[in-house]
């Protein structure tokens, strides 16, 4: 395999990320109006000290369970009225499986009704019931703010789009394995181009969803601060999570907002991006 790009594949290349980024702007980038959090500062600084306390078991993640799902199917509804009847009929699983990594996720069943999983060695690691909660309800995030069909859409335009170039590249590039390689290459970096947009939109949503709940999200968001599960990004492209810092950052900005609404006596939240 060469160790270097040709001239005509590395252009295929650039327009791919230019023709990504248009699609960004055509309805794959955020619902929700995040701000950009500054890593580290005092609100920083006092999540990651504050990370000791017990490990939680099975039965705090019941209860957790049974005060965050009615609140995300709610805040889901409020989202979507006009979704189908179990579009917002969340199913939160516990995976008992030791063998299983430390993670938790969103996907959806045969009927395309959200389900969130917990691996047991993910609840190991929490602290708190607010950990607990905060994770939940960034899982939730992810459908309300309909990230998985939004990646989707970018594979699938990312696939078209640099299988094009290639075509047009001519040459070594045009033919039906190399227009294929190109495809493949284009859907990798269309399905990763807006995850950490995505990471961060679910941690402002989520932190809403939380609060909603009864729960701290500043709190919370300690679970980043975790040695075994701390995040420090990585290429824009290529790494699928923000750094912690920024993540921490970014939840002590919703938390803020949170309070600034309930001091008006509103129910907390967010904006939508541009408005």
């Amino acid at each position: 395999m060469p160790t270097f790009m040709p001239r005509r594949l590395s252009r295929a290349v650039s327009g791919c990320s230019a023709l990504l980024l248009c699609i960004a702007l055509a309805g794959c980038g955020t619902t929700y109006a995040v701000p950009v959090a500054s890593p580290g500062g005092a609100q920083g600084t006092s999540v990651v000290a504050s990370s000791g306390g017990a490990a939680r078991s099975r039965g705090d993640f019941n209860r957790v369970v049974s005060r965050v799902e009615p609140v995300a199917e709610s805040f889901c509804r409020e989202e979507a009225p006009s979704a189908p009847a179990g579009y917002c009929d969340f199913k939160i699983v516990y995976d008992a499986d030791a063998a299983s990594p430390p993670n938790a996720y969103q996907t959806r069943d045969k009927n395309g009704g959200p389900v969130i999983v917990m691996t047991a060695s993910l609840l190991g690691e929490m602290r708190s019931n607010d950990e607990i909660a905060f994770v939940l309800s960034h899982e939730a995030a992810h459908h309300i703010a309909r990230h998985i069909p939004k990646q989707q859409q970018s594979q699938v335009f990312g696939a078209l789009v640099l299988g094009g170039l290639a075509a047009a590249a001519g040459g070594q590039y045009a033919t039906e394995q190399g227009i294929q390689d190109a495809m493949d290459i284009g859907a990798f970096v269309g399905g990763r181009a807006y995850s950490q947009n995505y990471e961060l939109e679910a941690d402002w949503l989520g932190a809403f969803i939380a609060a909603r709940a009864g729960y701290d999200p500043e709190k919370g968001a300690q679970i980043f601060s975790r040695p075994a599960l701390r995040s420090g990004g990585g290429p824009v492209l290529l790494a699928t999570h923000p750094g912690s810092p920024q993540r921490l950052a970014l939840v002590s900005s919703a938390a803020a907002e949170i309070r600034r609404q309930q001091a008006q006596g509103l129910v907390p939240r967010p904006a939508y991006a541009g408005r």
